[in-house]
């Protein structure tokens, strides 16, 4: 089961949101690239830290977050990683997004090899969504986001074309969030559930608006929904955007039936 592409038409008047100024959020943005260290060894049960991932990745300070190049493509169909490993044969037509539970995709992060042959089976890869979520300590989000990006720079490195996963938790996070993300590029983001919550919905206007001024994206590849005008600002900054509805209900009832 897949999520098909809906690309959605620019609005007809401007979003009613008062912005705050985002001079102070552009200049946390780091800019200082270092290469990362010399040829690893090779994958041992010793490498626990997964450095044998780094090999030829760049890495941006001062947190050191793996950087993922631009790529402008625009993905036709969407398919969750967990489904697309149920496949027999290989669908080279869709892309594989991340975005469900983290817990069905830890074992990516823990044996990456074991997995890379079957990605490359798509026509490419969004990077992974382990979460951000708000009330988690900021070690474990700067943790979560670097391997995020270190995974979906090894997948780029391997040949496998990837689209940038985008993901805030406030403001805050801009130096350690943000600091791989390509300008310029095709952009990912999941918002499936994410504007039910009048409290949290503001929260998304402004995490939307941070990723379009900071990142000048070319288009954004939405899962989940554009209610409340969310997603009215980076179109009306240019901002292509391609949504594609969720697809756990029709997957939850086809494997009833099943």
């Amino acid at each position: 089961m897949t999520s098909v592409r809906l690309t959605l038409d620019s609005p007809a008047q401007l979003t009613l949101f008062t912005a705050e100024s985002w001079s102070t959020a552009t200049s946390k943005l780091g800019s200082t690239f270092s290469q990362a260290a010399s040829t690893p060894e090779p994958q041992s049960r010793k490498d626990v830290f997964k450095s044998h991932l780094l090999k030829g990745v760049t890495l941006i300070r001062p947190y050191d977050i793996p950087r993922i190049e631009a790529c402008t493509d625009v993905p036709d169909r969407l398919i969750s990683f967990s489904e697309a490993m149920l496949l027999r044969k290989p669908d080279f037509g869709a892309w594989v997004h991340w975005f469900e539970d983290d817990y069905k995709y830890e074992r990516v992060w823990l044996h990456y090899e074991r997995y890379r042959a079957r990605l490359k089976g798509f026509a490419g890869v969004i990077s992974p969504d382990f979460s951000l979520y708000r009330n988690l300590p900021v070690a474990l989000k700067i943790q979560n986001t670097y391997r995020n990006q270190l995974l979906g720079a090894r997948m780029q490195i391997d040949g496998m074309k990837v689209i940038a996963n985008t993901r805030l938790s406030e403001p805050a996070s801009i130096p350690y969030a943000l600091a791989g993300i390509p300008f310029e590029s095709t952009l990912a983001i999941g918002l499936h559930g994410c504007t039910k919550s009048t409290e949290n919905r503001p929260r998304v206007l402004q995490e939307i608006r941070l990723i379009t001024d900071l990142c000048r994206p070319k288009n954004f590849v939405v899962y989940g929904s554009d209610a409340y005008g969310v997603l009215d600002y980076p179109q009306e900054q240019g901002v292509k955007v391609h949504l594609f509805r969720p697809d756990t209900w029709k997957r939850s009832v086809s494997r009833g039936v099943a």
